[in-house]
């Protein structure tokens, strides 16, 4: 039997987070999926087959906990060795897709079907440096790599 690639799937709680969970759902029979979120609601132990990493919660406006959450996300990469990360947003996936394109690890970005009328901050952020950025909204894809493939959710 071969072992499952391994993914981290990276969102901030609410939202994010809820979206992240029905489009990573369908994967886990085929992945070892590793969730990791700020959102201190959820568990950090593993429930069931599901392992949750709890990180620290940073964002534009605590840029003084940036630092502390890119330390804890390299640390994460090197315990987990993940094939690939897949975010929904918000900052907790932007750090880990500019830390992961030094390494060679596949990013894909997924995001939030609430904006509707322009890509996230921190989609715009992480479009040069993802290998795959998905809009769920047609009217926002562009040449500039953000790919419209239908509806996720």
């Amino acid at each position: 039997m071969s072992k499952k690639q391994k993914v981290l799937a990276i969102a901030s709680p609410g939202g994010h987070w809820i979206q992240l969970n029905k489009i990573c759902n369908p994967l886990e029979d085929r992945f070892d999926m590793v969730y990791v979120t700020p959102g201190s609601q959820y568990s950090s132990a593993k429930k069931g087959s599901r392992k949750i990493v709890n990180i620290t919660d940073a964002s534009a406006t605590s840029k003084h906990k940036l630092i502390p959450l890119a330390f804890q996300l390299i640390t994460l990469f090197i315990k987990e060795r993940p094939s690939a990360i897949i975010s929904t947003g918000a900052a907790p996936g932007a750090i880990a897709f500019l830390l992961a394109k030094v390494l060679p690890i596949k990013t894909i970005w997924v995001d939030s079907i609430a904006n509707t009328a322009e890509i996230s901050r921190s989609g715009r952020m992480v479009k040069k440096h993802a290998d795959l950025v998905i809009t769920q909204w047609e009217q926002l894809s562009n040449d500039e790599g953000i790919v419209y493939q239908g509806s996720i959710l």
